[in-house]
């Protein structure tokens, strides 16, 4: 017996290119996310695009009279459906990743977006739902939604696990769940905001989608407000062109707000450190207050960071937080250098994993 497999499967990823490129919605959303003005609005409505075109690739190739017996068989079902799924999650996750990169750009944020891993429980599930039946055709139908309703998990998915993130270095992110007006009852009782500390228990309704549901999920940035990262208080975004304050006054203010200042909570939470490149954790440290100071060794002496040097700040009386690059580096590579009377003097990678002495 012919395997069909390979032909199919090369097939209905030709006729996904080639809808995929044509798409003018697809290029209308490119070119919000190519300006900064893409939310996650458009995330969403690019999976549905991306969910709809892979659908009518199924559909447009896979039929009962090139199938054997006009089944599709479980080892057909999964080599032609898992590599496109997965590519509708590359896709989308990348996609949603640099939507959230401009959300937290405009609040103000260093950090780095984080991808979420594939759900393959939902990929499994798709393939037991259309695999095995006496005859593909009779329910070809239901290849449609479930398609559509992964890919859409796929921005949900970037919204929690970046929230989720965020709500773990000290930030105070908030989901906004938002009905289409033409769903049920069941989303329309879901509508609001929420921080996300109230919605973070797994499986929380919040995230989660029924049968058509297209409604949306994001990550909300907010009205105005802005939080200070450090301190958790809330002010107005003008307040901070009225307030005039040295940095060693700013830098006392917050650790009387606060009773721990940024670095020191790094100090005691070097895993913080993932969050942040290293200009993101320098313009963080500068935003709080800090005096940043060029190092002092001979590679890097009196060089500043903005011409590739590294920077260290002191904090905590005895504290000193420094940043040192690849180049010229006696340890391996680029790493963080903390230092305080309590804990001694440890080296960390970009990651927050501490490096061996001997390295």
């Amino acid at each position: 017996m012919e395997d069909v497999a390979p032909k199919l499967l090369e097939d209905i990823q030709k006729d996904f290119k080639r809808m995929f490129d044509e798409s003018s919605t697809i290029k209308k959303i490119y070119e919000e996310l190519e300006l900064k003005k893409a939310t996650y609005k458009e995330a969403n409505e690019f999976a549905i695009e991306v969910g709809e075109i892979s659908t009518k690739a199924f559909q447009q190739n896979i039929s009962s009279d090139i199938l054997p017996d006009g089944k599709l068989y479980y080892n057909i079902a999964e080599r032609i459906l898992t590599p496109p799924l997965e590519q509708n999650y590359e896709i989308v996750s990348a996609f949603s990743k640099d939507v959230q990169s401009i959300l937290n750009e405009k609040i103000g944020i260093s950090i780095k977006p984080v991808k979420p891993e594939i759900n393959r429980d939902r990929i499994q599930g798709i393939i037991n739902i259309v695999s095995g039946k006496s005859n593909y055709d009779d329910i070809a139908y239901m290849l449609g939604d479930p398609i559509v309703n992964f890919t859409l998990s796929v921005v949900d998915a970037v919204v929690r696990i970046n929230a989720d993130f965020q709500y773990k270095v000290g930030l105070n992110p908030k989901i906004r769940r938002t009905s289409t007006g033409k769903c049920c009852e069941w989303c329309d009782k879901l509508v609001g905001l929420y921080n996300y500390e109230e919605v973070s228990d797994t499986g929380n309704k919040v995230f989660r989608r029924h049968k058509n549901c297209k409604c949306l999920v994001e990550y909300d940035i907010g009205n105005g407000k802005r939080q200070n990262v450090h301190t958790k208080k809330w002010r107005k975004q003008s307040e901070s062109d009225t307030i005039k304050e040295t940095p060693k006054e700013k830098e006392k203010r917050i650790k009387e707000e606060k009773g721990l200042d940024f670095a020191s909570k790094i100090s005691e939470h070097p895993k913080m450190l993932r969050a942040y490149t290293p200009n993101g954790l320098y313009n963080s440290l500068k935003n709080s207050g800090y005096e940043i100071k060029p190092l002092k060794g001979k590679n890097y002496k009196d060089i500043p960071f903005e011409e590739g040097g590294g920077f260290r700040v002191h904090f905590g009386g005895d504290g000193i937080l420094m940043y040192h690059p690849g180049e010229r580096s006696h340890h391996g590579g680029e790493y963080y250098k903390i230092s305080t009377g309590k804990g001694g003097t440890k080296r960390y990678d970009r990651e927050g994993n501490e490096i061996e002495k001997d390295r």
